[in-house]
């Protein structure tokens, strides 16, 4: 059934516009996209509140394999997970990023953002997502730069969270990039655009 692009949690279309976001809506030049030339392929597993099936991920992951050549996908971009609740070998969301792997297509995963104990305010340790768990994902984590461009102030946020993955003590994050309070596109009729006007930039077009 053919039906027009929506994104009523509104997280994809921020992280969409980090990866490639054009800046044709902002006043500063600065709001561009890292790749403003990337073209994307967008499927939509969550609804309204972020949250949805891991069956639904999986279905998605193995479309994109499926119309790799169609659509000339050579990256998948996860920003979602859950805890880890098995093995990475018999975890499903897993398996899922290893067949894509497999096709040729570099798969990018979030570590997760509860790297804080809730109870107790302590960091937290192999606390990582899956699929972050996944052996060929590129599984990354936060940094937060302070806002300078002196690299000796950077830090890791404490929501970031940190390896080893729990079963399998691989090894994760792979790599820290920055992630915190990054401004791109808001997608003005979503639920994070509605629920959080505090995170909405100077330009209203953007959190």
């Amino acid at each position: 059934k053919s039906t027009s692009p929506f994104d009523d949690y509104g997280h994809g279309t921020h992280v969409a516009g980090t990866i490639a976001g054009s800046g044709a809506l902002s006043v500063n030049p600065s709001y561009r996209g890292l790749a403003a030339n990337v073209q994307h392929v967008v499927l939509q597993e969550l609804d309204a509140n972020g949250a949805g099936l891991t069956s639904d991920v999986v279905r998605a992951i193995d479309f994109a394999v499926a119309n790799k050549s169609k659509f000339g996908i050579d990256v998948i971009n996860l920003s979602l997970g859950h805890p880890i609740y098995e093995p990475a070998s018999t975890d499903p969301l897993v398996q899922a990023v290893e067949r894509a792997s497999k096709a040729g297509i570099v798969v990018l995963a979030p570590a997760g953002n509860n790297g804080v104990n809730p109870t107790t305010g302590q960091p937290g340790y192999a606390g990582i997502n899956s699929p972050g768990n996944a052996p060929s994902a590129i599984t990354v984590g936060a940094v937060a730069t302070s806002n300078t461009v002196s690299r000796r102030d950077d830090r890791i946020p404490e929501y970031s969270w940190s390896g080893p993955t729990w079963y399998d003590a691989l090894a994760k994050p792979d790599l820290l990039a920055p992630g915190h309070r990054i401004i791109s596109v808001g997608a003005k009729r979503s639920t994070i655009y509605r629920d959080y006007p505090n995170l909405r930039g100077n330009d209203v077009d953007y959190l």
